[in-house]
């Protein structure tokens, strides 16, 4: 440290001088006549001085290595500022969400590797870019970014959906300067979108298991943390006659529980609360008309989000019944053990490794061993390997919960080393000192496996025999009808192959495949099959057509009958068949064969049904070909009505045709009438053998006039009443002519009554309204039309204009409405003329 040069030399001492005249007494005067201090004041007033300056020396060496450790320190404090620096940025670019900050304008200032990537961009390229053209690309910046956040708001949330379906929710924190204004914004995007998706999955779940437990056969019910019911199932509904809205929201001590067993269920629960593990227990429950009925129930607890319990799940079984007998045994050792000895169960006492200690006289009868021939081994060696699990399991349940007792189904092999299928119930009684084990009841139920196997096999063929009949309801032919049986045989039924063979009458007296579905794979080209009484027809199809009765081959790798084909059926699959025959009477169609793909798969219900099927499939081929018959009978017997049909035409064209020679002034007037009436007809909707028969009566509504004179008819003046009473005779001729002809329509009526009128004022009868029959209301239109319209005789034509005016004027009065109505229409509107 350089020192501070001392400017004013007065104050320094002078230097001793060894002239004369010194002395302590010698005084010196300055140039202006002042005394000068003495040299020893001034030498100590210079130590002084010399001291201060010291002093102040070490007070700035004392500052400067201050100053040199606070840089230090401040040094050190950058790199350790710096050093955090980095790390904020490398766990800031770790974070898998993305995260951004913005300015006011929204540009990004900072940005993690989470965000580029999800940007697609360079974090280099994102920085002072607008965030909506970097991600999420929008048109505009988010809500949040849009509105000023007052200095209450911490944090915004805002759900962001894209286009590819991702949904984020963006947490934005607003940073403020140090006159708490923003000056940035900072997001943080979370993906939303598993969280949905699994959202979507629970709530399927849940209404998957709100359906198994609507129909589940056990009782189901589901507690919230005060006990109260949420859920209750059908089981349950029936079990206690209470409905589900009845009971729900009560807590169920208070409804279901009686008050010896209140609090004990109450504090069994606050247990189960206090910790949640699976537990099984039993008590009573009191159903609406009082009836107690005693309840097995597991529980399981089921935690919220944060694994707090928030619902019990019970399930339960009425075992009532089975505690009572349990009852009556332990009440009666005595009698409990004369039954154990002569019952015909099996009773085994196993201890914890399941060494049989005790088994009862019966297991010699069942399953071959000497009573006490199994003591001392483990059991369950001799359990199918297949069953072992399960019964261990249950074994294992028996000795953990010592007051309930399990129940297994189980195959055991017998001393002939044949397997043997068993029902045990086991109860442990390791908590009782005297006994101190597990007891097992096992009874024999192979007869019941094989009933319930029979039944099963019985419901596929009663299924397979129900669908086929829907077939044979709707087939419309034989080949349609043989293909959907053989469907259904193989998709409803199960089985894997099934084909219908019709028996040919040839020499070789082949099987001729007609229909097959299933497993086939070239099997029906390579078995040539035959009904002859020889190698090759000798097989279970064969054999069925030959002898009419169903054959039934039980294990095909067996049965010597079926050596020619085993091979190729064993390729495909098939391990069992059964042939039905196809008998109509004394005639053998052919038959039906059905393959399964495991042994013995046919027994004698299952074989009886088939039949059943066979018979019912022989009946459709039989009807559908009487059908067939009939149908080509019945089109012959139309083609022969239309020819009976032209005769009965031409015969009354002729019949009209005869009269008109007679009348050459009202030739054509038949036809013409026939004509108009037909077109009126079809005008008015009516039925095509209406409109036919109308026809029919159009041509020959005037035979009678036959019977009047030729002259009458054609005399140009004026009729007098005689003569005109004659001719009005021709309608009741006419009538007595044909009434004895049976035409298919009401010919004879229309001929009668085609000069009636609906007031009453016609002839012969004076009908009125509908008392005259429809076609001869319509005859009557046409009649008029056409005599009014054409040369008459005794007068000219009027022509067609005033005969329309004359029924259009007397419509409803003296014609049928709808008649007129439809006869106005041809005429006016659609350009009917007698001509075209």
């Amino acid at each position: 440290m350089k020192t501070k040069r001392v400017k004013d030399a007065t104050n320094l001492p002078e230097p001793v001088s060894s002239g004369a005249g010194n002395g302590p007494a010698a005084k010196k005067t300055s140039a202006r006549g002042n005394s000068v201090p003495p040299l020893s004041t001034r030498i100590l007033d210079y130590e002084s001085r010399i001291a201060d300056l010291l002093a102040k020396i070490r007070e700035l060496e004392e500052t400067r290595a201050a100053l040199a450790s606070m840089l230090r320190d401040l040094e050190t404090k950058e790199s350790r500022i710096e050093r955090i620096h980095h790390s904020w940025m490398a766990i800031f670019d770790a974070v898998l969400d993305p995260i951004f900050m913005h300015d006011r304008q929204g540009r990004v200032v900072r940005a993690n590797l989470a965000y580029a990537e999800h940007a697609g961009m360079a974090i280099r390229d994102v920085i002072g870019r607008f965030y909506w053209e970097c991600f999420p690309r929008r048109v505009a910046p988010l809500n949040c970014c849009m509105d000023d956040a007052d200095e209450t708001t911490k944090v915004f949330e805002e759900e962001i959906r894209l286009d590819s379906g991702q949904v984020f929710i963006s947490r934005a924190f607003p940073v403020r300067d140090d006159v708490d204004a923003e000056c940035y914004y900072v997001h943080i995007l979370k993906d939303h979108s598993e969280s949905l998706r699994a959202a979507e999955a629970l709530r399927r779940e849940r209404d998957f298991i709100s359906a198994v437990l609507l129909i589940s056969s056990a009782l189901v019910v589901v507690l919230d943390r005060d006990g109260r019911i949420v859920r209750f199932n059908t089981a349950c509904e029936k079990a206690t006659g209470y409905t589900e809205s009845e009971v729900r929201g009560k807590a169920v001590w208070d409804l279901l529980i009686g008050p010896d067993e209140f609090e004990s269920v109450k504090n069994m629960f606050h247990e189960l609360l206090a910790n949640p593990v699976a537990k099984e227990h039993e008590n009573f429950w009191v159903a609406k008309d009082g009836q107690r009925r005693r309840i097995m129930w597991s529980n399981t607890v089921l935690p919220d989000e944060h694994g707090q319990t928030e619902y019990i799940v019970s399930t339960g079984k009425d075992v009532t019944e089975q505690r009572r007998t349990e009852a009556e045994l332990r009440d009666s050792e005595a009698r409990y053990r004369s039954l154990i000895e002569n019952s015909s169960d099996i009773v085994t006492f196993l201890d914890r490794d399941g060494i049989a200690r005790y088994t009862s006289p019966s297991i010699e009868r069942l399953l071959g061993y000497g009573q006490d021939e199994l003591v001392g081994q483990n059991v369950f060696t001799l359990v199918h390997p297949d069953d072992l699990p399960r019964l261990q399991q249950a074994f294992a349940r028996a000795v953990e919960n010592p007051s309930m007792a399990q129940h297994a189904e189980h195959r055991f092999k017998d001393k002939d080393g044949v397997w043997r299928y068993l029902e045990s119930f086991g109860k442990s009684l390791h908590d009782d000192s005297a006994a101190g084990g597990l007891v097992v009841n096992s009874r024999d139920i192979g007869a019941r496996k094989h009933m319930e196997e029979s039944l099963r096999k019985a419901n596929r063929a009663l299924r397979t025999l129900s669908a086929c009949n829907e077939s044979l309801v709707h087939a419309m032919d034989e080949g349609e009808l043989l293909n959907a049986i053989c469907e259904t045989i193989v998709t409803t039924g199960g089985y894997r192959f099934a084909w219908v063979g019709y028996a040919e009458r040839n020499e070789e007296k082949s099987v001729r495949p007609i229909a097959h579905a299933g497993h086939e794979v070239g099997y029906l080209q390579s078995i040539n099959a035959s009904w002859n009484d020889n190698d090759r027809g000798r097989g279970p199809l064969g054999t069925a057509i030959r002898t009419g009765t169903p054959c039934v081959t039980h294990d095909i790798s067996a049965d010597p009958h079926f050596l020619p084909w085993r091979e190729e059926a064993q390729r495909r699959g098939y391990a069992s068949c059964i042939a039905l025959p196809l008998r109509a009477k004394e005639t053998n169609l052919g038959g039906l064969a059905i393959y399964a793909a495991e042994p013995e798969a046919f027994d004698g219900d299952e074989t009886r049904l088939l039949m059943e099927l066979a018979n019912d499939l022989t009946y459709g081929i039989i009807a559908l070909r009487t059908r067939a018959e009939r149908e080509r009978a019945m089109e012959e017997n139309r083609r022969n009505a239309a020819k009976l049909q032209k005769a009965l035409l031409e015969t009354v064209e002729a019949m009209g045709s005869a009269l008109e020679k007679r009348d050459p002034y009202t030739a054509g007037h038949q036809r013409r009438v026939a004509k108009l009436a037909r077109a009126v007809a079809q005008e008015m909707k009516l039925p095509r053998e209406t409109v036919e028969g109308i026809y029919m009566g159009g041509l020959i509504h005037d035979i009678g006039k036959i019977y009047v004179p030729a002259e009458i008819l054609n005399r140009p003046g004026r009729l007098n009443e005689a003569e005109f009473n004659l001719i009005r005779t021709h309608s009741q001729v006419g009538y007595d002519i044909i009434k004895g002809i049976e035409f298919p329509w009401p010919v004879a009526q229309m001929v009668l009554q085609h000069h009636e009128r609906l007031n009453g004022s016609g002839y012969p009868q004076g009908l009125k309204g509908e008392a005259i029959c429809l076609e001869a209301r319509i005859m009557a239109v046409a009649d008029v039309v056409e005599a009014i319209s054409s040369h008459r005789p005794y007068r000219p034509g009027l022509g067609l204009d005033k005969a329309v005016d004359q029924i259009a004027g007397n419509r409803g009065i003296l014609y049928d409405a709808d008649a007129v109505d439809a006869c106005v229409r041809l005429f006016r509107e659609k350009g009917f003329t007698f001509e075209s």
